[in-house]
């Protein structure tokens, strides 16, 4: 059986401290962070973890599968067939440039995937980093969605679309592998990723990551 790699739970969550203490309205949000809905799919979070700049915090990524999906593995997530979703939460306390942002998101993409593969999606890569613009501030809130149906991915900013890009799933591939490749962020934020935090780190996360919102 493939086994799934589900990010810690809620029942884990205040299993690990006094649900009395918490207030009802971080709960309702943690149990709406780790369930969201894509389209008519619903998909569960796998896990999260913070990326820093400058020795600055800069964003906390939370990164989502279809509910009905099975995988075991970093590259599965990559490959999968099945609607995504990754979120880019700001925790910087100044202000972040969006062409800077769609830079890293560049060079991530760029160290993490085969050239080839890169240069086949050239238009599709300046279109994506193109869409970044302006200066975002601490708890904006970037969405890049999978759709499986027509192989679609949308880009939003706090729930408006910024773009839509067709027939993208060697993109969107690309994209994740800058979470999870061989050069993430940091091995700790792809351990995150893949929703191997540690219960007591898991939790101080998840509750810094809703309050961002």
């Amino acid at each position: 059986m493939v086994k799934k790699i589900w990010y810690v739970t809620l029942l884990v969550v205040f299993g690990a401290i006094n649900l009395a203490k918490a207030e009802e309205s971080e709960a309702d949000k943690i149990i709406a962070a780790q369930n969201v809905k894509l389209g008519d799919r619903p998909l569960k979070m796998v896990g999260m973890g913070l990326t820093q700049l400058m020795n600055d915090d800069y964003y906390i990524g939370a990164f989502y599968v279809d509910d009905a999906a099975q995988y075991d593995s970093a590259e599965d997530l990559a490959y999968l067939k099945a609607p995504r979703r990754m979120e880019f939460r700001f925790a910087s306390e100044r202000k972040v440039s969006g062409r800077g942002f769609g830079r890293k998101l560049a060079e991530g993409i760029k160290i993490n995937n085969e050239a080839e593969y890169i240069k086949a999606e050239g238009e599709n890569l300046r279109r994506f980093i193109g869409m970044f613009r302006g200066t975002y501030k601490k708890g904006d809130i970037v969405t890049v969605d999978y759709y499986k149906a027509d192989s679609r991915t949308r880009i939003s900013l706090n729930g408006r679309q910024l773009g839509v890009i067709d027939r993208s799933s060697d993109l969107y591939r690309m994209l994740v592998n800058v979470w999870v490749g061989g050069r993430p962020p940091s091995s700790k934020f792809r351990d995150g990723i893949m929703g191997q935090n540690e219960n007591e780190y898991a939790i101080q996360l998840l509750r810094r990551f809703v309050s961002l919102k």
